[in-house]
């Protein structure tokens, strides 16, 4: 890959000069915070125009971020800046960086940031950029992978070119602001960055009628599969009451479809990836599902606090059932959960539809 190829944007000059130009442009008089122009704020604008990740072009990980360094900063020439956001995007991450400054002689120093502010820098930084649409976020991204995802929006990069300036800047950023810090405005930028609207989105089919969108990712096809094969062939009239997604609270419908149940809704951390209930007559069974794309299988300690949390919203012992469900027996989560399942409970593949693994008491005397 060529210089060229890159595209890659001009700079300002240091990281306060950024902070300078957020503040313009994200003023709190009118975001009504402050976390979208400190220091961080900046610090991730001057890093996504290092590399040139604008739009759809090189998305970074709060890491390339955080791995970032006055000594590399100041290293503008475009084959330092490809360099260095190849090595923060590898997989061999902080690594990469490492050997990528001692082949180009770069005395790195101490990066901008400690590696455990990456929640920091992305809860707050990046979130409260994107809900103010000055950041996308790539939503064929399974949440759980550690693929880069975040770009600025272009209209945003180019209020950091430093081409602009006086009259022509307070302009275009007057039109950038009409645009992106409305109400109406922020709910566009809140559905270019829902995953549910993604190509890559997971469309189930609830067996009692309706469909529900969950975002990219393995977890989705296992709900899927749990939902369209596994309810069908074991319930006799399965209702679908709850389905969990990272990053959302408890969906209007399922909150509503809990209510009416007399569950507890507040308590979300005890709510497994599904609930799936039988209510044909007389069959009076609820089934705790989790679908283990990596981890949290249901583990003795996971049963019983389920089970706690039912018994004290008046759902007798016998109505609850446990299941962990796979994409396949052979994979190596699944061979890696199987010997944490709890004891009266189940697992299911995927892969063969028509069978179950009960992990029960030997009852014999």
């Amino acid at each position: 890959m060529t210089s060229g190829d890159w595209h890659l944007p001009a700079l300002l000059a240091s990281r306060e000069e950024y902070q300078a130009r957020l503040d313009l442009i994200l003023p709190q008089a009118i975001t009504g915070i402050t976390a979208t122009k400190n220091l961080a704020a900046a610090s991730i604008a001057f890093t996504a125009m290092y590399v040139g990740a604008i739009d759809s072009a090189r998305p970074i990980r709060p890491t390339t971020m955080l791995w970032m360094s006055d000594a590399i900063a100041a290293r503008r020439e475009d084959a330092d800046r490809q360099g260095y956001y190849l090595a923060a995007v590898s997989h061999a991450g902080e690594k990469a960086v490492r050997e990528f400054c001692t082949a180009q002689g770069i005395e790195r120093g101490e990066s901008w940031y400690a590696a455990n502010s990456r929640e920091q820098a992305r809860d707050e930084s990046i979130k409260t950029l994107m809900a103010n649409g000055a950041i996308l976020k790539r939503t064929d991204v399974p949440t759980t992978s550690s693929k880069p995802r975040y770009t600025l929006e272009p209209g945003f990069a180019a209020l950091l070119s430093p081409e602009l300036a006086e009259d022509a800047l307070t302009a275009a950023i007057s039109d950038w602001q009409s645009q992106h810090l409305t109400v109406v405005g922020r709910r566009r930028a809140a559905l270019r960055r829902d995953p549910s609207r993604s190509t890559e989105s997971v469309v189930i089919n609830l067996p009692d009628g309706g469909t529900r969108t969950l975002h990219p990712g393995e977890s989705s096809h296992i709900l899927k599969a749990v939902v369209e094969k596994f309810a069908p062939a074991r319930l006799k009239e399965p209702s679908v009451v709850f389905i969990s997604q990272s990053g959302e609270k408890v969906n209007l419908v399922d909150g509503q479809a809990l209510e009416d149940m007399g569950l507890a809704v507040d308590q979300t951390n005890l709510l497994p990836d599904c609930i799936i209930v039988d209510v044909a007559p007389r069959a009076d069974a609820i089934w705790f599902i989790e679908a283990v794309a990596t981890d949290g299988p249901i583990t003795h300690e996971r049963k019983q606090d389920l089970l706690t949390s039912a018994t004290s919203q008046n759902i007798a012992p016998e109505s609850c059932h446990f299941l962990t469900a796979f994409a396949a027996r052979t994979s190596p989560t699944a061979k890696r959960a199987l010997p944490q399942l709890a004891v009266g409970s189940h697992a299911w593949f995927a892969d063969e539809p028509d069978n179950l693994l009960s992990w029960e008491e030997n009852s014999m005397a």
